[in-house]
């Protein structure tokens, strides 16, 4: 279990403004000399972890000579903490995305942090134009329901490869037949993304969703390509092995493969932009 000070460390508190913050939550309002005395910590340093403190919105001060000091009520404090992080995140937003280079980098790049696994996957179904193609075990795949919709209600042609039954609004989903092996054997969750044939996220994480096993990003237009293809073919055989009982197999398949999709009959903007090259 966490201990209440080791968190606030989390957020920014050095040692002793943590230390401090929890004394006063937990004892009556008091000076900066007799809290000194009860931490055993230097005076002149518990006035500068009060003063440090105020300025954060955490403790409150005595208006008046015995200086008596009190702890923010923790609600009021991290509503204020909130919103303080919320403005300066907005702010560093609008100055830092000037900066941005906007030159063509086709680098493949290693992502080590499951929030950001999930922030990219995000980010690329917001920016995806035409078609998104997925292939996600079912507790990555909960995750990014919510992200895959909101593309879905934009037009975006979403394409799923999913390895338990499950309904996403305006997206075409297949659920593979031995899903329930794929995931037992993998023993982790993957979260695979490819957008308009110009951008993937191939991602590999434990099952908790805790730990990046492996993860990759690019905007190699080649070989998001090449991925776009190969994913929506496993989709094809996916849908002809879930034909395997129909008494009319070859009539089913026949009307399957006919639906296959290749970049000559469908609108992907990275193969168009290899055909420019």
């Amino acid at each position: 279990m966490v201990k209440n000070t080791e968190i606030l460390l989390e957020i920014g508190f050095n040692r002793l403004e943590a230390d401090v913050y929890v004394h006063l939550l937990t004892h009556p309002p008091s000076t900066a000399y007799k809290i000194g005395k009860q931490l055993n910590k230097p005076t002149a340093n518990v006035y500068k972890a009060i003063e440090s403190l105020a300025q954060k919105g955490a403790v409150i001060v005595e208006d008046n000579k015995n200086k008596l000091c009190k702890a923010v009520n923790p609600n009021e404090f991290f509503n204020l903490y909130e919103k303080s992080i919320i403005d300066k995140s907005n702010t560093a937003r609008t100055l830092l995305s000037n900066l941005e280079n906007a030159a063509e980098d086709q680098t493949s790049y290693s992502i080590d942090s499951v929030p950001l696994v999930f922030e990219r996957f995000r980010s690329m179904m917001s920016r995806c134009k035409t078609v998104a193609v997925i292939d996600a075990f079912p507790q990555a795949l909960n995750e990014v329901v919510p992200y895959i919709e909101e593309a879905a209600q934009r037009g975006i042609d979403i394409q799923v490869e999913a390895y338990q039954p499950i309904k996403i609004k305006g997206a075409s989903t297949i659920c593979a037949s031995i899903g329930s092996k794929a995931s037992n054997h993998w023993k982790s969750q993957q979260l695979n993304l490819v957008i308009d044939g110009e951008e993937h996220l191939i991602a590999l994480m434990d099952n908790d969703l805790k730990k990046v096993k492996q993860a990759v990003w690019s905007n190699s237009t080649y070989i998001s390509c090449i991925l776009h293809a190969g994913m929506l073919k496993e989709q094809t055989v996916l849908r002809i092995m879930n034909e395997e009982n129909n008494p009319d197999f070859e009539s089913a398949a026949k009307q399957i493969l006919n639906n296959q999709r290749f970049f000559f009959n469908t609108n992907v903007p990275g193969f168009n932009k290899l055909q420019k090259l």
